[in-house]
């Protein structure tokens, strides 16, 4: 069973291709965490692809208040942004957008043949893609003297995926911990029993 705060993503771009009577749909899957980043990623494939005729896309973005975006891009409503973002829906991933090229053949493919060609492509992108599991997750700093390094060290191996980003030991040390945020509340009152270590929450 997964952990309530994890959730599947991308951190490498992947790509994809299909090919329907002469045309083409060659397909790019790419992390995406706000708009701004999914417009510089449409602006460079249209510098990429300039004779093609369509850059059509879908996107989820956020990790709680999830942002669905579809763009048919000039293609017959329906036909290409939604069969592209349904497919990335069905894998269950965040963060991403996922955009299709279309070169023209020169045959109309009709509504059926276009949203089996933008699904098809969109599906080998995936394929091809390397999955990562990321959490949906806060920052903790510990406090503490050297004499209570054994103990918080301990304490941090048993937050379920967490993560030590920052660390400095002095007379006085500190400790940056990445944990899932369902995690949170155990990990504030671990040393409630003890004025030796002081947890408190970074952002």
């Amino acid at each position: 069973m997964m952990h309530p705060d994890a959730y599947k993503t991308v951190i490498h771009p992947s790509e994809g291709d299909y090919r329907e009577r002469g045309s083409k749909f060659p397909s790019y899957l790419v992390p995406c965490e706000d708009d701004e980043t999914l417009k510089a990623h449409i602006t460079q494939l249209k510098k990429q692809h300039p004779s093609a005729r369509h850059v059509s896309y879908g996107a989820v973005m956020g990790i709680e208040n999830i942002i669905e975006r579809s763009n048919d891009d000039g293609e017959p409503n329906g036909t290409a942004g939604l069969p592209i973002l349904n497919q990335l829906l069905s894998a269950e991933l965040k963060n991403v957008a996922l955009l299709v090229v279309r070169y023209f053949g020169g045959t109309k493919l009709g509504k059926p043949g276009l949203i089996n060609a933008y699904k098809e492509s969109a599906k080998d992108a995936l394929a091809h893609a390397r999955l990562v599991t990321r959490f949906n997750s806060t920052e903790i700093l510990f406090r503490f003297g050297y004499d209570a390094t054994g103990p918080v060290m301990q304490a941090i191996e048993h937050i379920e995926h967490s993560t030590i980003i920052e660390q400095r030991f002095d007379q006085d040390c500190e400790i940056t911990v990445s944990i899932p945020k369902s995690e949170l509340d155990k990990a504030l009152h671990l040393f409630d029993h003890t004025n030796e270590v002081e947890v408190s929450l970074l952002h």
